[in-house]
């Protein structure tokens, strides 16, 4: 007998690929979401829907019961939607609620999708999992950075998985905001923009978190989930301006993203009712590093088989037929 295994957010990118990859494997999926009429199309392809809020621990426990394999994937990824106080508490007192679920329920693995985010300003040309993970005093790194403390601690044997830029069709932050942002004009390079983003195709990442289900090697372990080469921010936003037919994008001069961390400009921003910008963002967007999936390739033999062209081809092919290229 199959256990289902439980996937909170399963709405959300990672997550519903994940639950159409076990589907198709033949596990038994059992999914949270706050709204599951929103899900209903995982529904409808066998996805068990339960209703459930982080910060509710008895639907948490609800939901987990009679399942031995759970997936914490729902998270606030930082977004104005709350506020950080708000998204404090959905990523780490609901990882809290969601670990307290799975020990009451006797499970067996638990896999937190956390994020190389927590790796915070750190400018190693190669940051793998040994990296230290410091606070950054900026609300969504700290976070995952206190979730993964928690996860840690717990009484359930667990994996931590860090995802880097994940990709992909349904994808909405590496995928269809930049497209968005590009017709609205409103994505702007940063001189050369040669600072590093380390793509995940959705495929390879499901992947490895696939592996990090059932290895016995995975277990007390963190992995970074992603590709094995980095791109330039240029090179990445530059393959969806063609999709769009467009050869260039606005270029403004680089020392400019600087300005943006000063105290005037923070100032500015409030005044103006829009989010001050964090140090974390900024690196972000300079980052000098790749993250490291050697890790992964060796204990688990993770293979990242899409590469970065053929990525994109299969990103695009989806764009355009959910009607986003038009």
């Amino acid at each position: 007998m199959k256990f289902p295994v439980l996937i909170t957010g399963v709405g959300g990118f990672i997550a519903s690929h994940l639950a159409e990859r076990l589907l198709a494997a033949g596990w038994p999926v059992r999914g949270t979401a706050r709204r599951p009429q929103a899900a209903g199309w995982l529904a409808a392809k066998g996805v068990e829907m339960v209703q459930a809020d982080l910060l509710d621990p008895e639907t948490l426990r609800r939901a987990a019961t009679g399942c031995r394999t759970l997936v914490h994937a729902a998270a606030w990824t930082g977004g104005p939607e709350l506020s950080d106080a708000a998204g404090w508490h959905v990523n780490v007192d609901g990882t809290a609620h969601v670990l307290a679920a799975a020990e009451a329920a006797g499970v067996e693995r638990f896999v937190y999708i956390s994020s190389v985010a927590v790796y915070g300003l750190n400018r190693a040309r190669l940051i793998d999992e040994t990296a230290p993970t410091p606070r950054v005093g900026q609300a969504y790194p700290d976070s995952k950075i206190a979730a993964e403390q928690l996860v840690r601690a717990a009484a359930v044997p667990w994996v931590i998985v860090r995802p880097a830029s994940t990709y992909g069709p349904r994808g909405t932050a590496w995928t269809i905001g930049p497209i968005m942002q590009i017709k609205a004009g409103r994505l702007v390079l940063l001189g050369r923009d040669e600072g590093l983003v380390t793509p995940g195709y959705i495929a390879n990442v499901v992947d490895g978190l696939s592996l990090t289900l059932t290895h016995p090697a995975a277990l007390g372990q963190a992995f970074n989930l992603c590709d094995d080469r980095a791109v330039t921010y240029r090179e990445f936003y530059m393959a969806y301006a063609r999709m769009l037919g467009r050869t260039q994008l606005p270029t403004v001069p680089g020392w400019i993203a600087v300005l943006a961390g000063t105290a005037p400009a923070r100032l500015g921003r409030r005044l103006l009712g829009r989010p001050t910008i964090g140090p974390w963002s900024l690196h972000f967007r300079r980052n000098p590093s790749q993250f490291s999936v050697a890790k992964a390739q060796r204990l688990l033999g993770y293979v990242p088989g899409v590469d970065f062209a053929e990525g994109m081809r299969r990103t695009e092919a989806w764009l355009r037929s959910a009607g986003y290229l038009s």
